[in-house]
Order: C-alpha cells, then sequence, then structure tokens
C-alpha cells in the first residue's frame, strides 16, 4: 500500500493496531491461565473481552471509511510474544511469572495507548467523527487497563516477592 495521503497513513496505523489487537486477544487467555491470584486473571479476562470490542471498533472505522484491511503486520506485538516465550524458557516460578505477566500486560497496553492517541488526532484531523468516537472509546478502555494491571503489578510484588526471594535461597 502506497502511503501518500493522511488516510492512506490512518489505514496503515489502523491496520497495525488491528493486527496487534488480534494478536493481544491470543495472547491473554494464555496470560491469564499463567497468573497465580484472581484479581489478575480477572484483569486479564477482562482486558480480552476489552480487545474484543476494540477489534470490532477498528473493523467498524474501516467499514465507514469504505476500506478494506491492508494486510499489516504489527512488529511490536510479534516481539511482546516472543518475549513472553523467551522468558518461558527461563523456567521461572509461577510468582515471577505472574509478575512478568502483569508487567507484559502494562507494556502492551502502553504501546496501544501511544497507537490510539495518534488514531485519535489522525481521526479528528480527518474530520471522522465515528472513527474519532470509537477510537476514543479503545483509548480510554485502554488507559484504565494500564492503570488496573500497573497497580495489580505493584501490589502483586508487594505481597508476593519476599517469599519468591526467600524460595531462591
Amino acid at each position: 500500500m502506497d502511503v501518500q495521503t493522511i488516510r492512506d497513513l490512518f489505514l496503515h496505523d489502523l491496520g497495525d493496531i488491528y493486527d496487534a489487537e488480534r494478536k493481544i486477544a491470543k495472547m491473554l487467555p494464555i496470560l491469564a491461565s499463567e497468573v497465580i491470584d484472581n484479581p489478575s486473571r480477572e484483569a486479564l479476562q477482562e482486558h480480552e473481552r476489552e480487545t474484543l470490542q476494540q477489534i470490532a471498533n477498528l473493523e467498524r472505522c474501516f467499514q465507514i471509511l469504505n476500506a478494506r484491511m491492508p494486510n499489516t503486520t504489527c512488529p511490536v506485538a510479534d516481539a511482546l510474544q516472543k518475549e513472553h516465550d523467551n522468558f518461558l524458557k527461563e523456567g521461572p516460578p509461577q510468582v515471577l511469572l505472574t509478575l512478568f505477566n502483569l508487567g507484559a500486560a502494562a507494556k502492551t497496553e502502553h504501546y496501544e495507548i501511544a497507537c490510539y492517541r495518534g488514531l485519535v488526532a489522525k481521526a479528528k484531523l480527518m474530520g471522522e467523527e465515528e472513527c474519532y468516537r470509537l477510537l476514543e472509546e479503545n483509548l480510554r478502555q485502554e488507559e484504565e487497563m494500564a492503570q488496573r494491571v500497573e497497580r495489580l503489578e505493584q501490589q502483586f510484588g508487594q505481597q508476593h516477592i519476599p517469599h519468591a526471594q526467600q524460595a531462591d535461597r
């Protein structure tokens, strides 16, 4: 796809986050199954539900713009998946895997937040009000989930890391 206009760039970026969200939707159930506490599991499961809605919002934007989804691959989502897979190979205890997964969720949220902020700005520039509203909804959900998983990561670490360090001795 040639990128020559703001619309082209918008569609490219929309395709990038669409690919990322689809990959993230596949990763979240895995992360949820690996964590050892219910609040973290519930947050990751809720994130999965929100991600599916966000995918629907992105598909709606493509419809509104009367554009087909570009065949875009998000290398950042691939890298996050690879980071997780490599960490698993290191054989971490469940406590540290839970802490890692919460951190991975926070990293993912911040990437998504950056993507959606750019898309919201471009939708506004283009005067695409309905896309703007849908993308703003996705952005709000990502910001709220980022705060939630960061809070859970901090709380979980405070509750469990002294125990994990003792287990290492």
